[in-house]
């Protein structure tokens, strides 16, 4: 009876430590997204092709194919649907990996040497497009804005 009490207060224990240490996630404004990338070295530029009611940046290095836009939407129902026409677009030839949640969305996919990253979170929409050899790339850059 004391081994079983004791090795139940062990797992709970270690459960509270584990969830203690998970926090939720929560989207950077196209502000922060700027100076972090800045930070990582890409130069930033505005996107106007979602129109006035996004707010949208284009991160690049010069010499690299790696590229990401970031887009701040009115309201999280026009994030999702331009996450699902973008991840409906694609095609894809392998990698695949979805994460799909009320506030969150993650699709990674490949095609042929191309590496894809598409993460809704709210109002925000982040498009990462790289090469297979850059993926580490990408998915640090993904780290970084904590996304």
């Amino acid at each position: 009876m004391k081994k079983t009490a004791g090795l139940l207060a062990a797992v709970i224990l270690s459960a509270a430590l584990i969830l203690s240490a998970c926090s939720a996630r929560t989207p950077v404004s196209a502000d922060d997204f700027q100076k972090k990338a800045e930070a990582a070295g890409y130069q930033v530029t505005q996107d106007t092709s979602y129109g006035s009611d996004a707010k949208s940046l284009l991160a690049s290095k010069s010499g690299s194919d790696t590229q990401f836009a970031f887009t701040v939407f009115t309201d999280s129902s026009s994030a999702q649907q331009k996450y699902a026409s973008l991840k409906k677009s694609l095609t894809v030839t392998g990698g695949e990996s979805t994460v799909d949640a009320d506030a969150y969305n993650k699709y990674t996919a490949e095609n042929g040497e191309i590496y894809y990253t598409i993460i809704r979170m709210d109002n925000t929409l982040l498009d990462c497009k790289g090469t297979i050899a850059k993926k580490d790339e990408v998915d640090s850059f993904v780290k970084t804005v904590k996304y």
